[in-house]
């Protein structure tokens, strides 16, 4: 079956609809969650189920113990293969040599040793394009050598509407009717 009205252009039973066209809206409620014991509240805050505590009386905690020494803390030392690090840098500051010197300045070894750092210095070449001295985009862009530069060598032809019969679209006719499976 098409489907039927396919511009809007017949009006419906009542203004702002079309005819045969069927205006259709959802609506949801929303349901928070309650915690709690009564009176539930629509968030979890936990102060509920167990007693807050500001501090702790003695022999209220037990102290989870690492490794073999029984330190009350895990200091990561020990058994993760981590004994050959640094924990701190010695007194003597020894520097690491670049190109002999004591700084890397980044001019030797770099193939950077004709790094021109005045204008003055930079030669006045000038580049070739296609055997050119400027590029004129003429050759070998895809084809662009039939692109037309001028708008008057452009040839004109009017667009036509309805199998050549107007010369406008008016929206009006000859629209083939929309079908769904």
């Amino acid at each position: 079956m098409g489907v039927l009205n396919p511009g809007f252009e017949d009006e419906g039973a009542s203004g702002g609809l079309a005819e045969h066209w069927t205006l259709t809206s959802h609506t949801a409620l929303e349901r928070v969650a309650g915690f709690g014991p009564d009176p539930h509240r629509g968030r979890e805050d936990f102060e509920r189920w167990t007693e807050l505590l500001n501090g702790f009386a003695d022999g209220q905690l037990v102290m989870g113990l690492f490794d073999a020494l029984a330190e009350g803390y895990e200091d990561f030392a020990d058994g993760w293969g981590t004994d050959v690090y640094l924990t701190e840098l010695p007194d003597a500051v020894i520097t690491a040599p670049f190109g002999g010197g004591a700084v890397e300045d980044c001019e030797a070894g770099w193939s950077n040793d004709a790094f021109a750092l005045a204008w003055n210095a930079v030669g006045d070449d000038t580049g070739l394009f296609n055997c050119e001295g400027h590029e004129d985009f003429e050759e070998q862009w895809r084809s662009n050598e039939s692109y037309r530069w001028l708008w008057s060598s452009v040839p004109s032809d009017t667009a036509m509407f309805d199998a050549g019969a107007e010369d406008v679209e008016d929206f009006e006719n000859d629209w083939a009717a929309a079908t769904t499976i």
